[in-house]
């Protein structure tokens, strides 16, 4: 058993931390924001003023059926799937556009389409933070601890976090498209690491992915947590040390026992 196997093993008794932690990195969306009106609510929305036909549920399938394709496609390249760029995650999207409305003919719809749902979702406006995410910050920064926000995201992200008092406390934000990796990828974490500013260790990584955020954080010789805010099952979590004895909490509140 690995060190980061023995310390996930470990946590399943004694939940908190191995060694005192110096730093808590919060993932962003799932964790710290959510999008309202709902990403699918947006998507039909802007799909049928460009002449969509979808109705909500098969907008919703069609986005999903994207998004885990486009993780797919990411997965088949090995360790370079992991590589992104300001200009990748503009492609990623528009091809995700592209597919959820397959039923608009017209090209230059679809390109409008993208273009709206790319601003929108640019925009502070458009997210909120979950009812747990002021308190925890406030006791975060009270303890003297470090925040900072990691997320797989593009520089949109700063303009939403800015637009967000509980974020805006922030030492750092740190994106994959800037960082040049994703999560959950050690290119990702080695730069988490240098903006915490501490040992890798030292630093709690939270987050709703329990691949991305959890696994990827472990790997790389973080502590980690997985807040699990929905009912959804079936994640592929093969790529985690020990999948079933992660801890895994149900709300940001419940972050007290990693801070002593």
């Amino acid at each position: 058993m690995s060190e980061n196997e023995r310390q996930a093993a470990d946590s399943v008794h004694r939940p908190g931390p191995q060694v005192p932690i110096r730093c808590v990195a919060l993932d962003a969306v799932g964790t710290l924001i959510e999008a309202d009106p709902p990403v699918v609510d947006a998507y039909a929305e802007v799909g049928r003023c460009h002449g969509s036909r979808l109705n909500r549920a098969e907008v919703g399938r069609r986005f999903a059926a994207a998004l885990t394709k486009s993780v797919e496609m990411d997965r088949a390249k090995g360790p370079a799937g992991l590589a992104t760029s300001e200009e990748a995650e503009c492609v990623r999207w528009r091809w995700v556009v592209g597919q959820v409305f397959e039923d608009i003919e017209d090209e230059s719809a679809v390109e409008k389409c993208f273009e709206e749902l790319y601003a929108h979702f640019g925009r502070p406006s458009s997210w909120k933070c979950f009812d747990d995410v002021a308190t925890t910050v406030d006791r975060i920064q009270r303890l003297g601890l470090r925040l900072v926000i990691a997320s797989n995201f593009d520089r949109r992200l700063h303009t939403i976090c800015a637009g967000w008092p509980p974020l805006q406390s922030a030492r750092a934000v740190v994106v994959s498209s800037e960082v040049g990796w994703k999560k959950p990828g050690p290119g990702f974490f080695g730069a988490l690491v240098e903006a915490c500013g501490c040992r890798p260790d030292q630093v709690l990584m939270v987050g709703d992915d329990p691949v991305n955020d959890v696994g990827g954080a472990l790997n790389s010789g973080l502590q980690a947590v997985q807040v699990d805010r929905s009912d959804i099952e079936g994640e592929d979590t093969s790529l985690l040390p020990s999948v079933s004895r992660l801890p895994v909490i149900r709300s940001l509140t419940e972050l007290e026992a990693w801070y002593s």
